[in-house]
């Protein structure tokens, strides 16, 4: 089947490059009134001449690869198909909010298309799906105009799961390869922002995406991240809980040299590793942290692996070690990249009162960390 309807109120149809090579699938989009077409391959309608311009298009040139970079183009492809679906009307307010209920019929036409109309296609479908109708997707508790970054977070799976599932039931072959699921379950994380174009590489998470797919390629080629890429999650943005691993952690404990009593990390900075990420079993020897702007002198030097020393420097104690090959836990999980607290080198104590910045520190050293 070259051309499928998405279920639902809109007129929104997904496919492959087929429908748009024969005449016989050409008269089937001027019959279900076709008026906008995204190509979710390299593709153009020079060639059509006058019959070319009764639709509005736009290609992405994309492969179907795990590694591509579909998640930068969902803002601008959502918009294209929100507008091609419902026409802004001149001087209205063009955008459509992402919880209108699907209790009207959509006033245009679109089709989305790749070569096959399995992978990418159904992705920019499932993107247009998810910011259109979360309430649909999201589970029965969850609320879309309160959900917080944690709350998506845990969703995302399931969400875009549901979503295909939804996709599958006029297209059955629908699947987007394993990169693109991930990219979508990113896009729901950060709340489907289709406000502009850009709207995705500004936002924190995407950002943190592309820095964890370069440390990969770093890993793979058995090198340590040039110095002046190396993000230092403390100095993105110390006033965010949203975008690190250790996010809402507001009963943990700060993380202390045992020796000079430095703060190493708060809770916020540290990686839980658990079997199911929930948290570390008590057992364990190290306490694993993000990367911190206290390392820098051990990780400007361009090595894999080296040791992590107390940032006092009246201390300068062993306190653990890094790798950005990944370090195995005693309890066996692997932490990649590791930075790596040793539990006999470091004290774990509950932050005193509410401000974990409080605690007074060596002269000259600052413990925000």
């Amino acid at each position: 089947m070259s051309i499928s309807r998405v279920p639902g109120p809109d007129n929104l149809h997904v496919g492959g490059v087929w429908a748009l090579n024969l005449e016989a699938h050409r008269n089937k989009l001027y019959e279900q009134n076709i008026t906008h077409v995204l190509s979710v391959i390299k593709f153009s309608f020079d060639k059509w001449g006058e019959e070319g311009k009764r639709f509005k298009h736009m290609s992405i040139d994309i492969d179907d690869d795990e590694d591509s970079d579909l998640l930068v183009h969902l803002s601008s492809a959502v918009r294209f198909i929100r507008d091609g679906l419902y026409p802004p009307v001149s001087g209205a307010n063009t955008d459509v909010s992402a919880e209108t209920k699907d209790d009207s019929e959509s006033p245009g036409g679109v089709f989305v298309h790749c070569a096959m109309g399995v992978s990418r296609s159904v992705s920019c479908v499932i993107a247009y799906l998810l910011y259109k109708y979360p309430h649909r997707f999201g589970g029965k508790q969850f609320t879309p105009s309160v959900a917080s970054t944690a709350q998506r977070r845990q969703t995302s799976k399931e969400a875009v799961e549901r979503a295909l599932e939804w996709v599958r039931q006029s297209r059955e072959r629908a699947g987007p390869n394993p990169g693109f699921m991930r990219q979508l379950e990113l896009w729901w994380e950060m709340g489907c922002p289709a406000d502009d174009d850009s709207a995705v590489e500004r936002h924190p998470i995407y950002q943190k995406w592309l820095y964890e797919r370069m440390l990969k390629e770093s890993r793979d080629v058995r090198q340590a991240p040039e110095a002046e890429r190396i993000r230092f999650e403390d100095e993105v943005d110390p006033g965010s809980d949203d975008i690190e691993t250790g996010a809402n952690k507001k009963d943990g404990k700060e993380i202390r040299c045992k020796k000079c009593r430095r703060i190493l990390a708060t809770p916020k900075f540290v990686v839980s590793h658990g079997p199911t990420g929930r948290s570390e079993p008590s057992n364990c020897a190290h306490v694993f942290v993000e990367t911190l702007s206290w390392m820098r002198p051990a990780l400007e030097d361009g090595v894999l692996e080296g040791r992590l020393s107390c940032p006092n420097a009246k201390c300068g104690a062993t306190v653990g070690r890094f790798a950005w090959q990944g370090l195995k836990c005693s309890c066996s999980e692997w932490v990649v990249p590791a930075f790596s607290l040793n539990r006999s080198r470091v004290d774990e104590v509950a932050p005193r009162g509410t401000d974990a910045f409080a605690i007074r520190q060596p002269p000259g050293r600052n413990g925000n960390l």
